[in-house]
């Protein structure tokens, strides 16, 4: 491959003056010119003979020049027939240089063969070059090296005949053509070359983004293995140490002079409340480290969200009384995210200080496109600012530090991760009587929700749901 940067072109050949980009542009373009070479010689040749009925009206000799177009095709295509040898492939740029010279000598010869110059044979030439500077894909010396030949074998077959001034008017404007279009592939060329670097450019740049995913994906992995292993390692000393201070607290308090070990009951239940936030805190951040993992796996299932929040009535507390209206059909997203989000949210109703007696569930579809859970609670008011705090994702926290109490608030945050995953959001607007959150889904199918005459946001309102 060639460095990367600015590659200076030769000015005199069109060709970058590196060897070695010179060789990565031949390969990189190859097949492409080959193809354009083999198909554009084949039209010119089929053009070259079909213009034999031509030679009826413009020939002295007509089976003459008709024979010489026959002997050129095959020799032509003979010439051509050379790349079907890996030896002489890698040269199809020469070898289509010499049959452009060859089938432009037959032109010249026939030319050559007229008595007088007032034919329009020479206007085949310029047909010539203009089919063959578009069609092939020749570089500038073979172009014109074969534009050369044919001028000069024109020169000779016209400057013979006695009328100079015609012969003088033909050669000027056939070498104007041909000069246009040498100057069209030198052109071409640069062209070529400079979108070889900068396609050179792109696919460096991919290759970087790709060793950038590649290593943000090894970070991942190596993150969540680190969580794993942090579990493992953590999680057992933990139960160990939670039950000890169980046993110990038992044993304290059942003994007899209870009453002169309050300093060490109270010790023994701290280290046993310490020790429960520390496996709490530990689970939940591996709960929320896990949902980037879902979210990469990217797999989407179809999800009755009714279904979903029956289930979540079922994990609240008992002392917790839930009432659900309405319906809001299915949605396609990620089935763990969805789970994980309404486990997340149990939990956080289930450990609120003062704790909702009664959570109204209303289900609905905004515009018929967004699936909605609105749940009204009837707890402690949140306030707002302690909302975005909790909700914050991790990266964004300003001080992992002033979280107050023991753990750090894990529910609503992971709520709102678990809700960024399945395509909505989490809402809340506080109340003078509790908390109204609001949480959205996209992906929300329209054909089950809409266009099914018995799915449930087709049949209008549904019964509530009181548990």
């Amino acid at each position: 491959m060639p460095k990367q940067g600015p590659e200076k072109i030769n000015w005199l050949t069109a060709r970058f003056a590196s060897d070695e980009s010179e060789a990565a542009f031949q390969a990189f373009v190859f097949h492409r010119n080959l193809k354009n070479n083999i198909w554009g010689a084949m039209v010119g040749l089929a053009l070259f003979m079909l213009y034999a009925f031509s030679d009826f009206i413009d020939a002295a000799d007509p089976k003459e020049i008709i024979m010489i177009r026959i002997v050129t095709g095959v020799i032509a295509l003979a010439i051509m027939s050379v790349l079907f040898s890996k030896r002489f492939v890698k040269h199809h740029d020469v070898v289509t240089a010499v049959f452009i010279t060859v089938v432009a000598s037959a032109m010249n010869l026939i030319i050559w063969r007229q008595p007088m110059l007032d034919n329009t044979y020479y206007i085949g030439l310029i047909q010539g070059f203009i089919l063959f500077g578009l069609l092939l894909r020749l570089s500038f010396i073979s172009m014109t090296a074969a534009a050369a030949a044919c001028l000069t074998g024109f020169a000779l077959a016209t400057f013979t005949k006695p009328d100079i001034a015609a012969a003088t008017l033909q050669f000027v404007n056939l070498s104007g053509v041909a000069v246009i279009c040498v100057v069209g592939v030198y052109l071409l060329q640069g062209y070529q070359r400079t979108d070889f670097l900068k396609a050179l450019t792109i696919e460096n740049q991919n290759q970087q983004l790709s060793a950038l995913l590649d290593d943000v994906r090894r970070d991942h992995e190596r993150k969540l293995a680190a969580m794993n292993m942090l579990v493992h390692f953590v999680k057992t000393p933990l139960h160990q140490i939670n039950g000890f201070s169980e046993i110990l607290m038992s044993n304290l308090v059942g003994e007899e002079d209870a009453a002169s070990d309050n300093g060490c009951i109270e010790s023994a239940r701290y280290i046993k409340n310490a020790t429960s936030n520390l496996s709490n805190s530990v689970n939940r951040l591996l709960t929320y480290h896990r949902l980037d993992e879902i979210e990469r796996q990217n797999e989407f299932d179809k999800i009755d969200i009714d279904e979903q929040l029956r289930d979540f009535s079922d994990m609240l507390d008992t002392e917790i009384t839930t009432k659900i209206e309405g319906s809001a059909g299915d949605v396609e997203t990620s089935a763990a995210a969805m789970r994980t989000l309404f486990e997340s949210l149990s939990l956080y109703y289930n450990e609120m200080t003062d704790k909702a007696p009664a959570i109204e569930i209303e289900l609905s579809v905004e515009n018929n496109a967004v699936a909605c859970v609105t749940l009204h609670d009837n707890g402690g008011a949140l306030a707002h600012d302690k909302f975005l705090e909790d909700t914050k994702p991790l990266t964004k926290i300003d001080n992992y530090l002033t979280s107050a109490g023991s753990e750090m608030p894990m529910a609503l945050r992971t709520v709102a991760r678990a809700a960024e995953i399945v395509g909505g959001a989490l809402e809340h607007q506080p109340q003078a009587d509790g908390n109204i959150f609001k949480l959205k889904f996209s992906n929300y199918s329209k054909a089950i929700a809409m266009q099914a005459p018995n799915s449930p946001a087709a049949s209008g309102p549904q019964p509530a749901y009181v548990r």
